[in-house]
């Protein structure tokens, strides 16, 4: 691969997001004003070859959840799953309606909750260092923490307060209540506290025709609002971090192709769509971990990060330079001697975006 590093400066991310506050405030519509960064759900007049919304199934977490575990040096037994009926996913669908807008659990629903929902949790066990909770869909980030700025779940109550103040999670219960789901599943699988979102980045793969052929055609750091984690760094350290976080990409990208079979109908669609995958680095133990796989395009519910998926479709579609690679990150350049590593974990907290 030939990889391009290309800084967009970070006051042009920062004018773009007060762009869109201004434009929003104004209840202003206007597709030709659309956001330069971190885009999604483009209509089919901005895309008239793309006449539909890509297909999310052959995303689920269940299906990609072996790969993410290896990758995590995790054995399948660190994984735990509640099953939930449909009965009770209604019955979460109704507490969920009653409790986002106050963002706690509307203690009207806390007799049903006991009878119904607490005896699905008995089997989950907490290690020390607390759950991870996945829907087969999305995650409940923007659910309510009962530590804020700790998302790990150390108890039934964090999980049921998270699942149920989370609007995503809210929409996954009603997809699932209105769809042909059978079961409601949650996944859980072990915190771990050095994952957080200035350690991701979002990972674009094109359509492709078979497992042989999945390549990479953009890279961009997913907390795309805030400045690169390695923006104090010197010139040769972030040049560093940058070949050792695409080898690592790599050697992931190469796994999921070789989970693909081209005679699996879900396999199939995958590579017709293409895909997207967040990765954590861990600069510490130089190492790449799966987060998930995300849907492709500009269709797609999937945000593009530093890059717009119809301004820089070309670039996202792989039609530039051959096996070229444009690794995306935002700072702004300052004049800094003697860094050998970026800024601790302290120096900046934030919450996750939408994917």
């Amino acid at each position: 691969m030939k990889v391009r590093l290309v800084n967009i400066d970070h006051f042009e991310v920062l004018a773009d997001i007060e762009q869109q506050f201004s434009s929003r405030a104004h209840a202003h519509v206007d597709e030709s004003a659309r956001a330069r960064f971190n885009t999604s759900f483009h209509t089919e007049r901005e895309a008239p070859d793309l006449a539909t919304r890509p297909s999310e199934r052959p995303y689920s977490f269940k299906r990609w959840l072996p790969l993410i575990l290896r990758s995590r040096g995790l054995a399948s037994s660190d994984a735990q799953i509640v099953t939930l009926s449909l009965v009770q996913a209604r019955l979460l669908l109704r507490v969920a309606d009653a409790s986002i807008p106050s963002g706690t659990i509307n203690r009207i629903y806390r007799e049903d909750i006991d009878e119904e929902i607490m005896p699905a949790f008995e089997s989950l066990t907490f290690p020390a260092e607390g759950l991870f909770m996945r829907l087969e869909a999305c995650s409940a980030k923007d659910g309510v923490q009962k530590t804020p700025g700790n998302s790990a779940l150390r108890s039934v109550g964090d999980i049921l307060l998270l699942l149920l103040t989370s609007l995503r999670a809210r929409n996954a219960l009603f997809d699932a209540v209105e769809g042909d789901s059978e079961v409601f599943e949650l996944f859980f699988i072990p915190w771990n506290d050095r994952m957080r979102s200035e350690r991701e980045y979002r990972v674009f793969c094109p359509p492709f025709s078979s497992a042989d052929s999945l390549r990479i055609s953009a890279i961009s750091q997913y907390r795309w609002h805030r400045q690169w984690l390695f923006y104090l760094a010197s010139d040769e350290v972030r040049k560093q971090a940058v070949e050792k976080i695409v080898e690592r990409i790599d050697e992931i990208r190469k796994q999921i192709a070789t989970e693909l079979h081209d005679e699996d109908e879900m396999d199939d669609l995958l590579m017709r769509q293409g895909l997207t995958f967040d990765v954590f680095f861990d600069e510490e133990r130089e190492m790449v971990q799966l987060i998930e796989l995300n849907v492709f395009g500009a269709r797609s519910a999937c945000g593009s990060c530093l890059f717009q998926w119809i301004r820089d479709r070309k670039t996202l579609e792989g039609h530039g330079e051959p096996q070229g690679v444009e690794f995306r990150v935002t700072f702004q350049e300052v004049s800094y001697e003697g860094s050998s590593s970026p800024p601790s974990d302290d120096d900046e907290r934030d919450k996750d975006d939408e994917e």
